[in-house]
């Protein structure tokens, strides 16, 4: 077969695994209809592409060999699928009990991974089971399988190593999926590591010997020497920029950072690093023969690729370079783009479950984008020095392929990442570069590497300040809202298109501004014509968004884990970014979300108890808020009582369990429809008094006689805590946004 031949079967392959997108990732259980549309879909495309090829191309291969690339789709399909990770008979996760609720255990196994530092101080990692003792039962020790996801405080002096056996204990528990529309789905995240259980740690009764060497020895090595010289905040920047964030425990404040300001992808080792190491490898091996020179380069490339934990992104760029010093030693030319594919195949034929990666899926449109793209826009900054040029082609070419992915996924743009990428290049380089070699350095002499290392002490001061400085500015970042499968792969065919039709690169103005309405329009069209209102479940009192034809409002916003776990991610799902009002119970939550979203516009804060505000109102009793047509009236300050009327539907939230506030006729001039619930008790004559035709409850436990008492009364009930986010539009009325995916007890 010709090279031809191999590249259609390698793109039938990707294919096929990106078809698997119609069952869901992960699903290791598809239905037999999302099986005939994958088989349909490449029959389709199959037969397609022949009949479009077969007189344009006289190349083309014949009919029979199109059976083949059909059969390589569905192939690599059902690799797919038989790859995905399930729990075994005797996985950990078992002995869960149906009601979800966490059970003391004391497990043996062996770390997986090193630790690394969540937000909320503690330690998380990885642990494959081995045996599992519970605690609060008289029953002896079972042999148990599978992979948990640890969390746990740790000293200071208490290291732990990959391979190293612990005896751990703690709650064992089964995560959940989320309850909120945007939030991060931690059920998800542990079933794509292969992981279908948790444990909260108390303490670790037995820690195993550490291992004489390994590559956790050598990262802490030069970690140790970075941290040593410039201090524990500049040290580990530098030395996740070196090694990525999966080696290195980098603080919160600093990771949170980097993401903000667009430069997340710098700490991420990936083929950047792997051209500049190899680009150093070139320069000192200048004056060996060719021979030599690929020993080396290939020496040290694996070297790097074990230092930084054999992530994806590395693994990918690795590949690459090893194609050109291979073509170098062969004194053939590089075929860039067939570097990337080829490396791309054999990471999927490793493991197919990365097609669906994020990092995986970023590092290789940056690739691709640097190779296509950046090119053509040096050309056009011919006019500027030509390292000037290539420094600003990298990140914008970089930054043209990942966005749309990006928003798709975080549903939101950032016009200072791509200005802050411009202007760092240079710094990032110097410091990356400087890391490499004192880091080599390091290995030689701990002492000369760590007077090296101080000379990284400006550049990466002038770095977070940097950082720092580009979020702050205005419209920083742009909610842009979910974005369809359909919209992302035709902005992605556009973007082919340009780069390899000559046609479309005469219009790529023109194509350009499409793309960009085919992302505002939505927005634009939502805004004009949504009529909708959002319960978000949390863990105490409900958080209430009203959107009436652009106009946002809303109603309690709680704490700050609240604010940004479950407002923002809702409020950049839904593409807001400007809100008229907000009206929370206490003052004291207006700051925590400036603080949180110091560039999302706020027209209007009223507020009932607290200090006050200088951008905010205090609301009295009785007062009435015209918002559009939403009225909503402040009936109490204690407890918390809001009425709001809209589209003819008259809602009130109580949020309190005190229940003697005497509700008059003024009050409900007009049938109640929906009672939003937060207490402790319901009575049920308080509720026959006001008469609602329908209950929302966000409290942690409802008695079986007040559903009951509900049930007889013909009064619908939704429970927060079981259903998730409620939501009520005017054509559907009151339904769960996510569905009921668990029942808690």
């Amino acid at each position: 077969m010709s090279r031809y031949h191999w590249v259609i079967l390698t793109l039938a392959y990707i294919g096929g695994l990106l078809l698997t997108g119609f069952f869901g990732f992960p699903n290791p259980h598809p239905s037999w209809l999302q099986w005939g549309l994958v088989i349909l879909t490449i029959g389709f495309l199959t037969y397609g592409t022949f009949f479009f090829l077969k007189r344009r191309w006289r190349r083309c291969p014949r009919g029979q060999f199109w059976v083949i690339i059909a059969l390589v789709a569905l192939g690599g399909a059902l690799y797919f699928q038989l790859r995905i990770p399930q729990p075994h008979p005797n996985d950990i996760s078992q002995l869960i009990k149906e009601d979800f609720r966490p059970q003391t255990v004391r497990v043996l196994g062996q770390v997986l991974s090193e630790p690394r530092l969540t937000n909320n101080q503690r330690h998380r990692f990885w642990l494959k089971a081995k045996k599992v003792e519970m605690i609060r039962q008289q029953t002896p020790s079972k042999l148990v399988g599978g992979k948990l996801y640890i969390t746990i405080s740790l000293a200071e002096n208490q290291l732990i190593y990959p391979g190293q056996t612990i005896i751990i204990e703690g709650s064992l528990y089964k995560p959940r999926s989320p309850k909120n529309p945007g939030s991060f789905d931690f059920k998800n995240y542990l079933a794509k590591e292969g992981a279908f259980a948790g444990l909260k740690g108390e303490k670790i009764v037995f820690k195993g010997p550490e291992p004489f060497w390994g590559w956790t020895k050598l990262r802490q090595r030069i970690i140790k020497t970075f941290t040593n010289s410039l201090g524990d905040r500049k040290g580990l920047m530098i030395s996740s920029m070196l090694l990525g964030r999966r080696a290195v425990d980098l603080p919160p404040d600093i990771r949170d950072l980097f993401i903000k300001s667009g430069l997340a992808h710098i700490l991420a080792a990936s083929g950047f690093h792997v051209a500049l190491l190899l680009g150093i490898v070139l320069k000192f091996t200048q004056s060996l023969s060719p021979k030599k020179k690929l020993i080396i380069g290939i020496v040290v490339l694996s070297f790097y690729t074990g230092l930084t934990g054999l992530q994806p992104s590395i693994l990918r760029a690795t590949f690459m370079g090893i194609t050109i010093l291979i073509g170098e030693t062969l004194d053939r030319k590089n075929n860039s783009i067939g570097s990337l594919g080829l490396a791309g195949f054999l990471l999927l034929i490793m493991n197919p479950l990365w097609i669906w990666d994020l990092s995986f899926q970023l590092s290789f449109l940056a690739t691709f984008g640097l190779i296509v793209t950046s090119p053509a826009i040096q050309k056009k900054l011919d006019f500027l020095p030509p390292k000037i040029g290539s420094m600003i082609a990298v990140p914008v070419a970089a930054s043209i392929w990942t966005s749309p992915l990006i928003m798709s996924v975080f549903y939101s743009f950032s016009f200072s990442a791509v200005l802050c990428n411009l202007v760092t290049t240079p710094l990032i380089t110097l410091i990356i570069i400087g890391g490499m070699i004192t880091a080599g350095v390091t290995f030689i002499s701990p002492d000369l590497g760590g007077s090296l290392a101080q000379l990284l002490a400006l550049p990466s001061d002038l770095l977070l300040a940097l950082g720092q400085f580009f979020p702050r500015l205005s419209l920083s970042s742009l909610a842009v809202g979910k974005i369809s499968l359909e919209i992302l792969l035709l902005i992605y065919g556009l973007l082919i298109l340009i780069c390899f039709n000559k046609k479309c690169q005469k219009r790529w103005g023109i194509l350009s501004l499409f793309m960009v309405l085919l992302i505002v329009t939505p927005i634009v069209y939502k805004n004009i014509t949504q009529l909708q209102i959002t319960i978000l479940n949390t863990r105490y009192e409900p958080i209430i968004i009203i959107q009436e034809r652009g106009q946002v409002t809303v109603i309690n916003l709680g704490d700050e884990n609240s604010i940004k776990y479950t407002v923002l991610p809702f409020l950049s799902q839904q593409g807001i970014n400007h809100i008229t009002a907000i009206i929370v119970p206490n003052s004291q939550e207006i700051n925590s979300l400036l603080t949180l979203k110091p560039d999302l516009k706020v027209d209007h804060f009223f507020y009932s108890l607290g200090k006050p505000q200088e951008n905010g109102q205090r609301l009295s009793s009785t007062e009435t808020i015209m918002l559009d047509s939403t009225k909503i009236y402040l009936l109490n300050t204690k407890p918390f009582t809001l009425k709001w009327e809209i589209a003819g539907q008259s809602w009130l939230w109580l949020n309190s369990g005190n229940n003697s506030y005497n509700l008059t006729a003024q009050d409900f001039n007009q049938p109640l429809d929906v009672l939003l619930w937060s207490g402790k008790k319901l009575s049920v004559n308080w509720l026959e008094k006001i008469n609602p035709k329908i209950v929302i409850a966000s409290t942690p436990f409802i008695s079986d006689t007040l559903r009951q008492q509900l049930q007889n009364n013909k009064i619908q009930l939704y429970w927060l805590q079981q259903d998730g986010a409620i939501q009520w539009i005017p054509k559907t009325g009151l339904q769960p946004v996510l569905g009921n995916q668990e029942i808690e007890t």
